[in-house]
């Protein structure tokens, strides 16, 4: 399968039942893609009587996610919503609520919300602006848009009895961004670009933290306070 993600052409096989999941980003194209995903290399050994669409699944995404730091590029664990033509990113440990607070948003701003991808949306820096894209790899929802959105902000979530939001400063920032990135790289090339780009977004990109119950006064916290500090920081 030929697929456009995230502004790069990518050979994806479609062997293992992931095809239905790439319909959407499908393209016509002729000549050498960006990205080439090698099904040969997918470590099925690691998962144990998982069925082969899992490892596809899986293993597709940790490739392109290799792939993608050449293009200054990374993935992070994370739930994205567009809200006025900006994205927003939710992030934090699996359980956190991450799908929880996106969906607030859809029930409290109603259509002008969109989910563009519940579990690994692409982050890419372009001359110099930070795009969010939606992906193929999304979660078992399978919830996601093939769209691309300036990034604004992003928001670690902290489940609390009480609703209060803080701005991360460096280094926590750093810290908990690397913590959800989608794979942490040994190889030192590697490493050192997902370093690079993490560096640039923490730097860039106001990041906070939420401590919240999931309620609506939540939603509107978080966007406020983000979208705020989005146009102080010109984006």
């Amino acid at each position: 399968m030929i697929c456009k993600i995230a502004d790069l052409t990518v050979d994806v096989p479609a062997a293992g039942g992931i095809s239905p999941r790439f319909t959407e980003y499908l393209c016509e194209f002729r000549g050498q893609t960006d990205i080439t995903i090698h099904a040969d290399a997918y470590r099925r050994a690691k998962y144990p009587g998982a069925p082969e669409e899992l490892i596809a699944y899986i293993e597709s995404g940790v490739q392109f996610h290799r792939e993608l730091l050449r293009f200054d590029g990374m993935m992070l664990h994370s739930s994205a919503v567009v809200l006025d033509g900006r994205a927003y990113l939710f992030s934090g440990p699996c359980g956190v609520g991450k799908s929880t607070h996106t969906r607030l948003w859809k029930e409290v701003f109603g259509s002008d919300a969109q989910i563009i991808n519940d579990d690994k949306p692409t982050l890419r820096r372009l001359n110099g602006t930070w795009i969010a894209y939606g992906t193929p790899w999304c979660g078992k929802d399978g919830i996601n848009v093939n769209r691309k959105v300036p990034l604004a902000g992003i928001c670690f979530l902290k489940q609390s009895p009480e609703t209060r939001i803080r701005r991360l400063e460096s280094p926590e920032t750093t810290a908990s961004v690397i913590l959800q990135t989608m794979h942490r790289f040994k190889d030192e090339d590697n490493l050192t670009r997902m370093l690079a780009h993490v560096d640039k977004l923490v730097r860039e990109i106001p990041i906070f933290e939420l401590e919240n119950r999931p309620v609506a006064e939540a939603a509107r916290l978080s966007f406020e306070t983000m979208h705020r500090a989005a146009k102080e920081a010109g984006l």
